[in-house]
């Protein structure tokens, strides 16, 4: 069964009113309407039905004298501005309280039963309708309520969660991580130093350095301080080079004072380099340390022809690249001129060393039949000849080590070598 278009038009009518009474937003502007605003019945569609006063039927239209047209359906906006009269006069109530409930399920019930749908399904959807809404606001309340205790708990989370991962890093036991490990560098480099270079070498470097040094041993007159206006490391010929001594000489540290390192320790800002100072520059040095390193090559080549003295594989490697420093070379061919020499290997590279920075130290045992008849006299009979030795091939430290399985000679020299020993010329 299909409704009358005239019967939809008030329906849609009767919805629309009730949508825009139920509006929050809208009520209080209806409200203030004057009753003059208003239209008159007269002033209503044709197409609308015209409701008989104190009955609840709807009067049909008269029947149309030309040929028959459905009436156009009104737009929404032209319903709210243009609401049927019975609305327009009847005075708007209150939403009904709970005891007002049974009243109202009476009037739906009577309003069905005289078929005034449309009336009876708005008095059913209107209660609905304000619950949901009253109910919908307090869900969003307390819903904006819940997130923003979430919100501020999880950002008090976060900025203390930050607090403490940034604390460690802004309180004074980082600094003091720092300040010990740059102490515990420099006391690395210091005792390198104290151990590995020759005495009679005059070392320049900063006071802090100089202080170091000179408490692991090394002699103060021996130590050159550099200081602003007083940065001459020529008169050296070993430079420690720390922040400080970087910061005073800038880049003719390495330019023009010294190109080479002999040992290096740390990183960074805090990396302390011990340096040969090269007297007549930089170029003229490292001319000298490839010279030297091709006459250590032909020098160690021929000691491998050499039968009194056996070689293991790794010092024959050594041997042959030139790795081995030209006073171990002197001295090794003097030995084996006296007694039958097995060189075990060279070592004692330091760290951070420069390419071409030879080898100061040799592991020497006795070989042949010299070793089966008495060996430890043999090895005294060493020691003595090499103490016997003058600069620059006096060693500066010969002792008996443990290597290979065997009790060996180890022959070490102070830092830094001279280079050119080996050249005919320099002799």
């Amino acid at each position: 069964m299909v409704l009358p278009e005239p019967m939809v038009q008030q329906i849609l009518s009767v919805l629309e009113a009730i949508r825009a009474e139920a509006s929050p937003h809208s009520r209080p502007a209806r409200a203030e309407r004057p009753a003059s605003d208003h239209r008159s019945p007269a002033a209503r569609p044709a197409s609308l039905p015209r409701r008989v006063p104190g009955t609840g039927t709807v009067r049909e239209p008269a029947a149309p004298t030309a040929d028959p047209v459905l009436p156009a359906r009104v737009p929404r906006s032209q319903s709210e501005e243009a609401p049927t009269a019975p609305l327009a006069a009847t005075p708007r109530k209150a939403p009904a309280s709970p005891k007002e409930r049974p009243t109202r399920r009476n009037d739906v019930q009577a309003c069905a039963s005289k078929g005034q749908a449309g009336h009876a399904k708005a008095l059913t959807r209107r209660p609905r309708l304000a619950w949901l809404r009253a109910w919908s606001r307090r869900r969003r309340g307390a819903t904006s309520k819940v997130l923003l205790v979430v919100v501020l708990l999880c950002a008090g989370s976060l900025g203390f969660l930050l607090s403490r991962h940034a604390a460690p890093a802004a309180t004074p036991s980082g600094y003091r991580i720092g300040a010990e490990g740059e102490i515990a560098i420099r006391n690395q480099a210091a005792a390198w130093v104290a151990a590995q270079v020759s005495h009679s070498a005059i070392v320049s470097c900063d006071p802090v350095m100089c202080q170091a040094l000179e408490a692991r041993g090394v002699p103060a007159s021996s130590l050159l301080e550099l200081r602003p206006g007083e940065a001459d490391p020529l008169r050296s010929s070993i430079i420690v080079a720390t922040a400080a001594v970087r910061g005073l000489i800038g880049p003719r540290l390495t330019s023009a004072y010294a190109p080479a390192a002999i040992a290096g320790f740390g990183s960074g800002s805090t990396r302390i380099s011990v340096r040969v100072v090269a007297p007549r520059g930089a170029a003229a040095y490292m001319s000298a340390l490839r010279a030297d390193m091709l006459a250590r090559k032909a020098t160690g080549t021929q000691l491998l022809d050499n039968r009194r003295i056996i070689v293991s594989a790794t010092a024959r490697r050594q041997l042959v690249r030139g790795q081995a420093d030209s006073r171990l070379l002197v001295v090794i061919a003097a030995l084996a001129a006296r007694w039958p020499v097995s060189v075990v290997a060279f070592g004692d590279l330091a760290p951070g060393a420069s390419p071409g920075i030879p080898l100061r130290s040799a592991d020497l045992a006795v070989a042949g039949a010299t070793a089966s008849a008495d060996p430890a006299a043999h090895v005294r009979a060493m020691v003595a000849f090499l103490r016997a030795q003058r600069e620059p091939y006096l060693a500066a430290h010969i002792q008996t080590v443990r290597a290979d399985g065997r009790n060996v000679l180890r022959i070490e020299f102070a830092a830094p070598g001279p280079p050119g020993l080996l050249d005919p010329h320099t002799r």
